[in-house]
């Protein structure tokens, strides 16, 4: 009898978000102090690429960037909550090659190629994280979600900006020299000499680059820190290990195949 009476008023706790639905759990595969420093890392880089020029607060950026990255942002809605859902889907399949990320791969692709200036993946995340709130999610677990998008979709991409710049979806490894655009010639350069050598196969770099890093961005930094540390979620360090490795190769080769698309809408467009 005694023992029922224990049963009856024992109960099992289930933990509890400690905060705007954030469980603070760091029961994490990837080591809480890794992805602070380097959030802290990319925030900063970020910080002096976009130190003020010229007496711009946002370094370089002008009008039109701005105005390519809210509407890459925007498309990027459309396409995960209204397209996305359309493409039949394998589970047994997308669980290791998640193949409708292809077309985000593509979009935050071409708003970094046509700004072409550290930080635009990041701030594209940051627009569209803010609009999925605003129309689906919410914002709990705010602001630890923008913190997510910004870094493990658009983090390396915008690291690698700093070094591809304008150049970046081009054959070309760094950015031609400025004309002159009163109809003469720059220091006596013609438009062949003030183009740096061709190199196709960078384009080909720069998606299998972004490609890879996108598609990490869920099985390697959600399963492995965010989405334990956020909502609670478990997994196994294997299944961790291996989806995340089965989603390089997979973002490797979407990158690949969306470059060329990419590259030819920078060509019209700029």
């Amino acid at each position: 009898m005694s023992s029922i009476l224990f049963a009856a008023t024992t109960t099992t706790t289930k933990p509890q978000p400690i905060w705007n639905g954030v469980y603070f759990n760091l029961s994490t595969i990837i080591p809480w102090y890794v992805v602070l420093i380097f959030t802290v890392l990319y925030f900063g880089l970020l910080a002096w690429a976009w130190r003020p020029r010229e007496g711009r607060p946002f370094g370089s950026f002008k009008t039109i960037d701005f105005v390519y990255i809210a509407l890459m942002a925007a498309l990027t809605i459309v396409y995960n909550f209204f397209i996305s859902p359309l493409i039949p889907k394998v589970g047994s399949v997308t669980t290791y090659f998640y193949y409708p990320l292809i077309g985000e791969i593509f979009l935050i692709g071409l708003a970094a190629a046509l700004v072409g200036k550290p930080g635009a993946a990041g701030l594209a995340m940051f627009i569209y994280t803010l609009l999925s709130d605003i129309i689906h999610y919410g914002f709990g677990g705010e602001p630890f979600w923008f913190i997510y998008e910004m870094t493990a979709y658009g983090a390396l991409i915008d690291l690698w900006l700093i070094y591809r710049g304008e150049a970046f979806f081009t054959p070309y490894l760094k950015p031609p020299r400025a004309l002159a655009t009163d109809g003469g010639e720059a220091e006596g350069e013609s438009e062949e000499e003030a183009r740096p050598p061709r190199s196709s196969w960078i384009i080909f770099a720069d998606g299998a680059l972004s490609g890879a890093w996108m598609s990490l961005a869920y099985p390697f930094w959600w399963r492995g820190f965010w989405g334990t540390f956020v909502t609670g979620y478990k997994t196994t360090v294997q299944f961790w290990a291996v989806t995340s490795a089965a989603a390089l190769g997979a973002g490797i080769v979407m990158g690949i195949i969306v470059a060329p698309l990419i590259y030819y809408i920078k060509q019209v467009a700029t």
